[in-house]
C-alpha cells in the first residue's frame, strides 16, 4: 500500500515540477541579460526589472539543481549559464560583500543590507560548480563562505534584510541557512572543514536556538544563548523550524547520527502542531509561544506557500527515519490544502495567502522567485522515487 501512495506522490509533484512550475519560469523569467526577472505578477507579466540578487542567486540553483538531479536538458544549463555570468558581473561590492538589489541598467539601488542574499548566491555557485565544474563558481563559493563565516562571528557587522536582529540577540535565520548551505558546499568541493563549520552551526540550532522550557526553536535568542522574555523573544515561526530541521537531518545523516536525526523528527512534530490551523487547514506563518499578542513576526496568521512546502519535505524525511504513520498522515492534509488553494492557473503557485485562503500580499520582499517551490519539488521526487521506497518496513 505505501509504495503505491509513495509512487502516486512522486508522479504528482514531478508532474507539477516539470509540466508546470519550470516551463512557467522558462517562459516568463528569462531576460536577455542573464538575469531573471524576479518581479511578476502571477500571469507573468513583468511587474518591475529590479533584479533581487537574492532571487538570482536562488535561480542558478534551481535552475543547476534541475540540470544536476532531474534532467540534462540544455535549456536547464543555458539559464544558469545567464544567471552565473550576471553574478559574476554585478553583485558584489569591493569587500566581497553581495549586495542587495540593482535596477535593470546594472545600478546599484540598496547594498548589502542581508546576509541572507550572500548565502543563496553561495548555495547557487555549488550547484552551478557542481553542473560545470567551472572553477569561478567554485572560488566565488569559497571566497563567499570566509566573508560571511567571518561576518558571522562578529555579530553585528552583518543585517538581515527585510528582517530586523534586535539588539542583543541572535537569529535563528543566519544559523538555518548557512549551517546547510556550508554543509553543502563543503562536501560538494570535498572541504571537510566548510563542512565541519555548518555542522557547528546545526549543534548551535539543536543547542540555543532550541529553547527547551518552551519546547520550540524561537526566531531570537541571547547573544550568548538563553530565552528572552521580549516579543521577538518570544517568536516561534514554525515554518523556519521546520525548514531548518529537514537541512539539520542531511547533515546528521551523512554523519550517522541518528539520536540527533530523531530529535530532529520530534521537533518537527511539535512545530506542526503549533503551526497546524486543525479548522481551516494549512500551517500558519508565526506566532507568539506565550501566547501574548500582538505576535512580534508580520501577519503571523497568513500562510505562505513556503511554509506548506517545506513542511511537506521535512514529513518525508520524519517518516523515512520514523515510521511513524502521523507524519505520513500529515504529509497527506498539508498536500491537500497545498493543491486546493495555491496553483494559480498558469503554472506556478500564489505565494501568500490570508488565515481564510485568500490571495494577500507579500510580508517580505515583493518578489517570485524559482526556489521554495521547485526545491521542494525537487528534493520530495527524490524521495518517493528513491528514499522512501527502499526502506524495510518489516
Amino acid at each position: 500500500m505505501n509504495q503505491e501512495l509513495f509512487q502516486a506522490y512522486w508522479r504528482q509533484y514531478s508532474d507539477t515540477l516539470n509540466k508546470q512550475v519550470m516551463p512557467y519560469w522558462i517562459k516568463y523569467a528569462p531576460d536577455p541579460s542573464g538575469a531573471i526577472n524576479n518581479c511578476m505578477a502571477e500571469d507573468g507579466t513583468i511587474l518591475s526589472k529590479d533584479r533581487y540578487i537574492w532571487s538570482q542567486g536562488r535561480a542558478l540553483w534551481t535552475f543547476s539543481a534541475m540540470y544536476n538531479r532531474i534532467e540534462k536538458k540544455p535549456e536547464y544549463l543555458e539559464i544558469a549559464n545567464g544567471l552565473f555570468h550576471y553574478l559574476l558581473h554585478t553583485g558584489r561590492d569591493a569587500d566581497g560583500k553581495w549586495n542587495y538589489r540593482y535596477d535593470e541598467h546594472g545600478t546599484l539601488l540598496d547594498k548589502d543590507i542581508s546576509i541572507y542574499v550572500d548565502g543563496f548566491v553561495l548555495i547557487g555557485m555549488t550547484e552551478y560548480y557542481l553542473a560545470t565544474k567551472d572553477e569561478r563558481a567554485k572560488q566565488i563559493a569559497v571566497e563567499t563562505f570566509e566573508n560571511t563565516w567571518y561576518r558571522q562571528q562578529h555579530l553585528g557587522s552583518y543585517q538581515v534584510a527585510p528582517y530586523v536582529i534586535p539588539e542583543g540577540l541572535k537569529t535563528h535565520g543566519v544559523n538555518m541557512i548557512f549551517s546547510f548551505f556550508y554543509d553543502q558546499l563543503g562536501k560538494a568541493i570535498e572541504r571537510e572543514d566548510i563542512r565541519d563549520v555548518g555542522y557547528e552551526l546545526a549543534l548551535e540550532v539543536l543547542n540555543k536556538f532550541y529553547v527547551k522550557e518552551k519546547d520550540a526553536i524561537l526566531e531570537f535568542v541571547k547573544a550568548e544563548g538563553g530565552f528572552s522574555d521580549t516579543p521577538e523573544g518570544r517568536s516561534c515561526v514554525p515554518g523556519h523550524a521546520i525548514e531548518c530541521m529537514w537541512f539539520l537531518i542531511n547533515i546528521f545523516e551523512d554523519r550517522g547520527e541518528t539520536d540527533k536525526i530523531q530529535k530532529c523528527c520530534q521537533i518537527i512534530k511539535r512545530h506542526i502542531e503549533l503551526g497546524w490551523d486543525a479548522e481551516k487547514g494549512g500551517m500558519r506563518l508565526a506566532l507568539d509561544i506565550d501566547g501574548k499578542e500582538p505576535v512580534f513576526w508580520g501577519k503571523p496568521t497568513y500562510k505562505p506557500w513556503w511554509v506548506q512546502v517545506e513542511t511537506l519535505v521535512a514529513t518525508a524525511y520524519a517518516y523515512k527515519h520514523t515510521k511513524e504513520d502521523w507524519f505520513l498522515n500529515m504529509h497527506r492534509k498539508v498536500n491537500e490544502f497545498a493543491f486546493s488553494h495555491y496553483p494559480n492557473g498558469h503554472g506556478d503557485w500564489y505565494n501568500w495567502l490570508d488565515k481564510d485562503g485568500n490571495v494577500g500580499e507579500s510580508a517580505a520582499l515583493p518578489v517570485k522567485d524559482p526556489f521554495h517551490l521547485p526545491r521542494a519539488l525537487i528534493y520530495l521526487c527524490d524521495l518517493f522515487q528513491n528514499q522512501l521506497p527502499s526502506i524495510s518496513y518489516s
